[in-house]
């Protein structure tokens, strides 16, 4: 994989998890839990890009080996 879709790729991965991060942040923030609720909010973005990237990287991985 070269160096521009790498980091296309982690791009993507990055914003899926910041979307995903604030949802979950919001649903938290929402019944109450408004600490917990921002703090997710505050680190969705790179702990749920990391996931992400780490995930497509070895479901490439995967693929690779079994073509």
């Amino acid at each position: 994989m070269g160096g521009v879709k790498l980091a296309l790729v982690w791009i993507v991965c990055v914003i899926i998890g910041a979307v995903v991060g604030t949802a979950i942040g919001w649903i938290l923030w929402e019944l109450g839990l408004e600490l917990i609720g921002s703090a997710v909010m505050l680190v969705g973005a790179a702990v749920g890009g990391v996931i992400a990237f780490l995930g497509y990287m070895n479901w490439q991985d995967r693929r690779g080996r079994t073509l």
